[in-house]
């Protein structure tokens, strides 16, 4: 194992993206060609990643790794690209599930995320209630996926939204949440200040009137 902690597999994950979406523009816009390229390079993601950097792996990276490779490889044998389609929805589905999870669990991996990164402080409830929202967000992305290959609209239509549409929803959720996390934290820290300078006040006319009675 040459590191602990790492950001390699992430960077694997993408370059793997990176390679599917590659090809698929640059032959022949083919998308069961696309997938071949895609399962060779998540292969080689996943032994690079288990040898050497297995404690950075996290449970999303095995997930869409494995997923990959199980859809990628019926695919290819059976030479239809729906299966490499409805990997999108299982993985959202059980994206979500776990996030459903955590919540139970009282685990929340958005302030792992942002909590240190943006120095939020926020009571749990409030972090707890950010794995909802992801969960349902994941679960409406699996539904559109879905309703794309239901519907029978062609492999152009489907990688536009896995390419386009949903990081750039992504993206617009991940900034909005942020700013979200950022205006509550302020609205916390105004509130224990406001705690803080009653209680003193308090302590203060206690003291005074201790002083007064002696």
């Amino acid at each position: 194992m040459l590191s602990k902690k790492s950001n390699i597999p992430q960077i694997l994950l993408g370059v793997c993206t990176a390679i599917f979406l590659g090809a698929y523009l640059f032959f022949g816009r083919d998308l069961v060609l696309a997938t071949k390229a895609l399962v060779y390079s998540s292969a080689v993601a996943l032994l690079v990643s288990g040898l050497f950097f297995r404690q950075s792996m996290r449970r999303n990276d095995w997930l869409i790794l494995s997923a990959t490779l199980i859809f990628g490889t019926m695919t290819i044998v059976f030479d239809n690209e729906v299966f490499i389609q409805w990997r999108t929805t299982i993985v959202n589905i059980l994206i979500a599930v776990g996030l459903v999870g955590m919540f139970y669990l009282k685990k929340s991996p958005i302030k792992m995320i942002f909590g240190k990164a943006l120095d939020i402080e926020l009571p749990e409830h409030e972090w707890l209630r950010t794995n909802l929202w992801w969960a349902a967000y994941m679960l409406v992305m699996a539904g559109l996926n879905a309703v794309i290959i239901l519907l029978g609209l062609s492999s152009e239509v489907w990688m536009s939204f896995k390419m386009v549409i949903n990081p750039l929803l992504t993206f617009v959720l991940a900034i909005l949440l942020m700013v979200h996390l950022v205006k509550k934290g302020k609205q916390y820290e105004a509130k224990k200040r406001a705690e803080v300078e009653v209680e003193d006040g308090q302590n203060h006319r206690l003291n005074e009137r201790e002083q007064s009675k002696e």
